[in-house]
Parts: C-alpha cells; sequence; structure tokens
C-alpha cells in the first residue's frame, strides 16, 4: 500500500474551487515492504521483483474483472517506462543476501530532482 504523509494546510484547501493541497519541502511516498507477510498475496511494488511474465500472472489473479489484453498492454507500458524497477530488483536481490532476520531492516530511497 502506499500513503501520502503530508500536512495538509488548511488556509488553501477551504477557497472555494477545485481541492488540492500545498506542500513545503518534500513529498514522500511511502509503499510496502517488497516481500509479502506469510502467505499473503503479491501486491504494489511487490509485483516489481517478478519477471514479466510472472507480473502479469499477478496482476491478471489481483484484477480477474479487467480485460486480459488492456493488462497486457499496461504491463508492456510498465516494463518500458517505469524508470524505477530496476531499483526494486536491485533492492530484492539485496534482501535475499540477507539474513532472514535482517530482510526487513533494508530500505530503498529514490530522490528525484525535477529541477
Amino acid at each position: 500500500m502506499t500513503s501520502v504523509g503530508v500536512k495538509i494546510d488548511n488556509s488553501v484547501t477551504k477557497q472555494s474551487g477545485p481541492c488540492c493541497f500545498k506542500i513545503q519541502r518534500e513529498l514522500h511516498h511511502l509503499t510496502s515492504t517488497l516481500l509479502p507477510h506469510g502467505d499473503q498475496t503479491l501486491m504494489y511494488a511487490q509485483i516489481y521483483i517478478l519477471d514479466t511474465v510472472e507480473q502479469l500472472n499477478v496482476r491478471r489473479a489481483n484484477n480477474h474483472n479487467l480485460d486480459p489484453v488492456v493488462m497486457d498492454n499496461l504491463q508492456t507500458m510498465l516494463v518500458d517506462n517505469h524508470p524505477y524497477i530496476g531499483h526494486y530488483h536491485y533492492a530484492y536481490e539485496l534482501i535475499r543476501e540477507k539474513p532472514v532476520e535482517e530482510q526487513e531492516e533494508i530500505t530503498i530511497r529514490l530522490h528525484v530532482n525535477l529541477q
């Protein structure tokens, strides 16, 4: 799962017009662990650690009500364009090299400078 942890400036959001919020400094995007706990189903960022065929199978299983052709097209778009998939693979390799008791201590931080 993901969560946007920001402090909302209510002076902006109480105005008329579209709903928005103002961010000062940085926006952090928190994701779930790369390894599921116990028998949990893989989801979100956890799917990126799989090979592309397995990724598609998991996405289809998690979204069985969606058109498989659309899922395949979205999968292809993600693999071709997602700039951080390689980082997820690398983090997963690091996790697998650690003893089980240390695997949850690994974090990955991506810093994007759009300026």
